[in-house]
């Protein structure tokens, strides 16, 4: 396989991407980073930093970078082999562009670990893909998409279990919209000139049937299919500590269904109302209205009224800095039809 070609696990958080990136890295010819969010990260922030030509905008670009790759554990090392210098005579030597300066970054990743395929496992670059098919045309996207109420389940413990200090960001409202705008993203990619670069890759058919999604997987992103990718380690999986998650290793199914108890009739019904449209066509089936489904007037002003607190908390206390497009994104897709 040509070094030119990457792969860029994508999606809504909470849908698999983490569970896929694990998959793949269990391969000796693949190592993809754990989250850079490049895009968000420093593409958007390109006006600030300004054009890579100039000595200044390099300098300030890798600095950004390299204190990104520190807060990434394994992935640290990273910053020891590219030290400023040597970023730099790379940037020069490959070309003065931020595709160049991400490319640098993931393929200098996979080469500490001997792998020859590199690339990201960042969800919310799903609504960067016509960049990154522009940038790297031969780039192989892996979209992950799941039930939107497992998804809204998934979300609304997530941060209460891991981190119980986090400042709650979840709101049905405001999520559902999110999965809505990063699904649209997935379905414009797949309708687009490069639709064969992308592989839709449902969270529910991975858990129901892991080695044949994974082969899948493997013929998408060309390489061989080797067992021990779905060898996985449940300590890395988000579900770890939940009462109940099996322990051990392997991929497991048991929370495809878990939103059932875990979601109120409004959570529901509120959802629906959102990404009904898009989760038809996902082939994921709404149950509100067959289901006799009522929101509770209680609950919904209830939801309404936490409504800017838990928005505040989603845009600006996070790990990631705020960005106005960023926002636009999201919004744009959400409209789009």
């Amino acid at each position: 396989m040509d070094e030119s070609y990457p792969v860029f696990v994508v999606g809504a958080p909470r849908t698999g991407t983490t569970l896929v990136r694990e998959i793949l890295n269990r391969h000796p010819r693949i190592y993809l980073f754990d989250e850079v969010h490049f895009f968000e990260r420093v593409w958007d922030d390109r006006q600030h930093l300004g054009d890579l030509k100039a000595p200044l905008s390099q300098t300030q670009a890798i600095l950004r970078l390299r204190e990104i790759v520190r807060d990434f554990g394994p992935d640290s090392q990273v910053a020891q082999v590219l030290t400023i210098e040597e970023y730099r005579r790379r940037l020069l030597g490959e070309g003065r562009r931020y595709a160049t300066l991400l490319r640098i970054l993931l393929r200098a990743g996979a080469e500490l670990r001997g792998a020859e395929i590199w690339g990201d496992s960042s969800p919310q670059d799903v609504l960067y893909l016509p960049t990154i098919l522009e940038w790297y045309p031969n780039a192989r996207i892996v979209a992950l998409v799941r039930d939107p109420r497992g998804f809204l389940s998934s979300y609304k413990n997530y941060y209460r279990r891991r981190e119980p200090t986090y400042r709650e960001r979840y709101n049905p409202l405001t999520n559902s919209i999110l999965w809505r705008s990063y699904m649209r993203a997935v379905l414009e990619a797949e309708r687009s000139p490069a639709s064969s670069s992308v592989l839709r890759l449902r969270y529910e058919d991975l858990t129901a049937d892991p080695e044949a999604e994974v082969r899948r997987l493997c013929d998408h992103v060309g390489v061989e299919f080797d067992p021990a990718m779905i060898d996985v380690d449940r300590s890395n999986s988000s579900f770890a500590l939940e009462s109940g998650w099996p322990a051990g290793r392997g991929i497991y199914s048991s929370s495809t269904d878990r939103w059932r108890t875990e979601l109120g009739p409004t959570e529901i019904w509120l959802g629906e109302r959102i990404f009904a449209p898009v989760m038809t066509e996902l082939g994921y089936r709404p149950v509100a209205r067959s289901e006799g489904l009522r929101p509770s007037p209680v609950e919904l002003l209830r939801i309404l009224a936490i409504l800017p607190g838990r928005l505040y908390n989603m845009l600006f206390r996070s790990h990631k800095p705020f960005r106005l497009s960023k926002v636009r994104r999201v919004l744009s897709h959400f409209r789009s039809s």
